[in-house]
């Protein structure tokens, strides 16, 4: 499931990227609208892996361990203002109180899957040089929580920060377009603000008859995500 949206996203990106490559020959590889500062103007793919833990109180609830973490990050900035988009996965978050006889026994834990997470964010650079750039951002999101038995989505607010590093460039030019070809480190930071509830029904004596009861779960969390990324970039 996972594989198969990574392969649209990586479509769309790949479609997106060949239609906003192209710019007009001899424009300069940055958006200065003054001499005396230096303002980025690209468009950059980033693959990465990070680490990262979840706090909050859905943690009385949820055990979080950190599987096979990996994410792509996306975005066209011009001047100081950055749009991007990140999709990623990795934490794995278990509920145990599902696996106490309610609804799953121990063998089913081999059918939780690790748990996605994405986000559109808006970015402006407070600091820029030809080579550095610092970039904190906000924006929305959803996480994607697998328990065994089915997917829960819960709508997140985002914010964090880019440290970009420009890598080096090779210069691109034909008879039509020129563009600078090159690559970018990218140390990102985000937290994901979110809201966990769920609720399951379970037995329980009730007046001395045996009922149905409905027990609800729920909580504030935060993923805490710290990634290291290799971009491709055109500027």
């Amino acid at each position: 499931m996972i594989q198969d949206k990574l392969k649209r996203l990586l479509f769309f990106i790949l479609v997106a990227s060949t239609c906003l490559w192209a710019e007009p020959a001899n424009t300069p590889g940055n958006c200065s609208s003054d001499s005396d500062e230096y303002y980025w103007c690209d468009l950059a793919v980033f693959f990465g892996s990070w680490v990262g833990t979840t706090t909050g109180s859905a943690n009385k609830y949820l055990d979080v361990r950190l599987g096979a973490p990996f994410i792509l990050d996306f975005e066209l900035q011009l001047s100081r203002v950055a749009v991007g988009f990140y999709y990623g996965f990795g934490l794995i978050h278990s509920m145990p109180y599902l696996y106490d006889g309610v609804a799953l026994t121990e063998d089913d834990r081999d059918n939780e899957e690790t748990d996605e997470s994405m986000g559109i964010t808006l970015g402006y650079a407070v600091f820029t040089t030809p080579y550095l750039e610092l970039q904190p951002f906000v924006g929305f999101g959803g996480n994607y929580f697998n328990n065994g038995l089915d997917d829960m989505v819960f709508s997140t607010f985002v914010t964090g920060g880019n440290i970009d590093i420009r890598l080096g460039a090779n210069h691109v030019k034909s008879t039509d377009v020129a563009f600078e070809l090159g690559f970018m480190l990218r140390l990102k930071y985000i937290a994901e603000f979110g809201s966990y509830s769920d609720k399951y029904y379970t037995e329980a004596i009730v007046d001395g008859w045996h009922r149905s009861v409905e027990v609800k779960q729920k909580g504030y969390f935060i993923n805490h995500i710290f990634a290291i990324s290799l971009g491709i970039a055109i500027w």
